[in-house]
């Protein structure tokens, strides 16, 4: 994709209307709303940025499938417990170790890639879903009441895959707004700890992005 971004930029041209098998470019940025469904305790909406580049063909005039490539910041915020404990095999009740109260704020980056199918409404909004596989890369927590910081990566499952659906309001064929919600169909926990700690959680995040699209072919 990055290769198309170099090669398209040169012979680039934005227009009001394209014709089928046109293949158009797209860059985005915007900010994520996240939270954590499904946990072991409430938690507060996490706001992160989002950026990302698309390639879009137009199958017919009302029909686009498209890829994308994205980076962006997940978590959740003010995550807080009574205690953490679990049962051992002998029955007793043995308490995670070295983990407060909280309260806790979760901040994780995923680079992702999704595959969409759009539909053109008319000549200002289209609706689309598909699905998007993302890939943990660095993964904290916070803790507010110690004030410290830990890296929990290899505690979380590396990949993500969720399930989208979203809309997009366009000006002129070249500017957009486009508001998306994501459901992510694995739980986060990979070790006992995360679950322990997090319960089977997902992330659920919603995104509002600007765009703006020029032809490449």
């Amino acid at each position: 994709m990055l290769c198309l971004i170099a090669g398209g930029l040169s012979t680039a041209k934005a227009q009001d209307s394209y014709d089928v098998s046109d293949v158009i470019m797209g860059v985005k940025a915007g900010a994520s709303f996240n939270h954590f469904s499904n946990a072991s305790s409430s938690n507060g909406i996490f706001i992160g940025p989002m950026i990302g580049a698309d390639v879009e063909i137009y199958v017919t005039k009302k029909f686009i499938v498209a890829a994308e490539l994205s980076m962006m910041k997940k978590g959740a915020k003010k995550m807080s417990f009574d205690r953490i404990s679990y049962t051992d095999p002998e029955g007793k009740e043995q308490f995670v170790k070295d983990y407060a109260r909280g309260p806790y704020d979760y901040k994780l980056w995923y680079i992702s890639s999704s595959y969409f199918a759009k539909y053109i409404l008319n000549d200002h909004f289209r609706v689309f879903g598909g699905i998007t596989a993302g890939r943990l890369f660095r993964a904290k927590v916070y803790d507010r009441h110690r004030d410290r910081v830990r890296n929990i990566r290899t505690n979380l499952n590396r990949g993500a895959v969720g399930l989208t659906v979203g809309g997009e309001y366009m000006y002129k064929n070249k500017y957009s707004v486009e508001a998306r919600y994501t459901w992510d169909i694995n739980c986060m926990d990979r070790s006992k700890r995360a679950e322990l700690i997090m319960g089977h959680a997902h992330n659920s995040t919603l995104a509002l992005t600007f765009g703006y699209r020029f032809q490449l072919f």
